[in-house]
């Protein structure tokens, strides 16, 4: 009994493990690579010494399967909510107070701190570092991200 390892199963062995790779990394990119890796090895079960070949074929199936799958695939799996976007803030409550520890330029992704974790955020005002926003919804196209609005501090009458 041989105990070289074949090229088939290599390729075959990598596709599971790359595959796997994508239920730990966001983003439905990831699968078509272990798509391209069954592809190489169904030609190395034909031709176990033409390597070129069984590369040429893994880029070549897995960039076609990215392009022509990744759509339809992002419409069976992600799915999509019903009604009007307006309605559709998840758990994050409208009028919540959050305290920035670092600044918010005006327009540009920062982060901040809500019920325990970072979040990405955005303003259309520049919000200082030490001040208090107030969350005025999320994102519509990315749903982690809150969008905030300065709070003036209220001084008690004297």
């Amino acid at each position: 009994m041989d105990l070289t390892v074949l090229p088939w199963l290599l390729w075959f062995l990598a596709g599971i493990a790359i595959m796997l790779a994508e239920l730990a990394v966001p983003g439905f990119v990831i699968l078509f690579f272990g798509v391209g890796c069954w592809g190489a090895a169904v030609v190395a079960v034909f031709a176990p010494e033409s390597y070129s070949v069984q590369v040429a074929v893994f880029l070549t199936v897995a960039v076609i399967s990215l392009i022509t799958l990744r759509k339809v695939a992002m419409r069976v799996f992600v799915g999509r909510s019903e009604g009007p976007d307006t309605d559709d803030e998840g758990n994050v409550p409208k009028g919540a107070r959050v305290t920035l520890e670092e600044n918010l330029e005006a327009g540009r992704v920062g982060r901040v701190r809500f019920r325990g974790a970072l979040w990405d955020a955005v303003s259309e005002e520049r919000i200082p570092a030490g001040a208090d926003a107030e969350i005025i919804g999320v994102d519509k196209t990315n749903r982690s991200c809150l969008r905030l609005k300065g709070v003036s501090p209220v001084f008690p009458p004297t």
